[in-house]
């Protein structure tokens, strides 16, 4: 059997465990969970990840290893489980990278396509002076893989290196932003992870929803900042994923990506490679799809009527770990 062919038999294994789990599942009270935290805060439910130092995903942690802590507050897990979930997924490719990069990606386009399974659906957006819709929400692997071809032809006239950087992208004022970016090509990631989110809304209460960004992180001249873009993250519980084709260094420094993942329990992966591309994706997917999920009755309360935003931390008893999950919430007053 080709490489292809048990790809294929491998996804279809996946979808028929999934699809078994999903069916012994009472569904109902997830169905409801949104509107239940957007309005009198119930149950906060926190998805998380844990890694060990070498960076393999750890499983085997059981409910009394994990502790909860809201603005300071210990709260008591009510609810635990680590059962897999289909993934509602947007991905965004930034085509104001370099040609090398686009490349590169253009060559892991089976792999991405290959990290999902038929029980996911999988919406593809590009970027740079504008934002485009390659691919409406469809579990098809062959149509993305065709969608995402275009890519290529991009590339092709593309520069090989990026363009020059943008000086701690999306932040600050207006005023401030207009005297950084005024001779900077346009960016639109932040609003390219906005309209994502917008779409990402609208989806089913089964799936687990992200977003997966391939950029250098770079964003000018856009019309949402990245704290309006966190915020509607944060809001619509969507988790932000990234795959960086940018230097390790500035990766940290000038990147909104890593803002935008730690805020919402996402990660971000190197890209640039194309072995470390294409094990990004199954990397991507694996943790979204196999994440332990955490939920508690707040014992905060809101005083008055303008909805609280709450910071998370989860806590492991076994040291040595890497915790990702979601960094706040916004609690809404009671209603009597």
């Amino acid at each position: 059997m080709t490489q292809r062919g048990n790809q294929a038999a491998c996804r279809t294994t996946l979808a028929v465990l999934l699809i078994a789990v999903l069916a012994s599942i009472n569904l109902s009270p997830l169905f409801g969970q949104r509107d239940t935290i957007r309005a009198d805060v119930d149950l906060v439910v926190v998805p998380t990840s844990v890694k060990g130092a070498d960076g393999r995903f750890v499983y085997d942690l059981k409910k009394e290893d994990f502790s909860i802590y809201e603005d300071g507050r210990q709260q008591q897990i009510q609810q635990f489980s680590i059962d897999p979930a289909p993934l509602s997924a947007v991905v965004l490719i930034d085509t104001g990278i370099g040609g090398i990069a686009l490349r590169r990606f253009s060559s892991a386009v089976v792999s991405l396509s290959s990290a999902f399974t038929p029980m996911d659906e999988v919406e593809v957006y590009r970027f740079q002076k504008y934002i485009a819709k390659l691919s409406d929400f469809s579990n098809d692997e062959d149509k993305l893989e065709k969608d995402l071809a275009f890519i290529r032809t991009i590339s092709e006239g593309r520069p090989e290196e990026n363009s020059a950087l943008t000086v701690f992208p999306g932040r600050g004022p207006r005023w401030f932003r207009w005297l950084l970016d005024r001779n900077i090509d346009t960016r639109m990631l932040n609003d390219a992870v906005f309209a994502g989110a917008q779409d990402l809304e609208k989806r089913a209460l089964e799936y687990r929803k992200l977003i997966i960004a391939i950029s250098d992180g770079q964003d000018a001249k856009g019309n949402f900042r990245a704290k309006d873009t966190i915020s509607r993250l944060v809001r619509d519980q969507i988790q932000f994923y990234a795959v960086t084709v940018s230097a390790p260094v500035l990766s940290k420094v000038t990147s909104t990506l890593e803002s935008y993942a730690d805020a919402t329990g996402g990660d971000v992966y190197s890209g640039r490679t194309e072995g470390g591309m294409q094990n990004a994706f199954a990397l991507i997917t694996e943790q979204a799809r196999h994440e332990y999920v955490l939920s508690y009755v707040s014992n905060n309360e809101v005083s008055g009527s303008v909805p609280a935003l709450r910071k998370i931390e989860v806590k492991t008893a076994r040291p040595g770990l890497n915790v990702r999950h979601r960094r706040e919430y916004l609690q809404y007053p009671q209603h009597r």
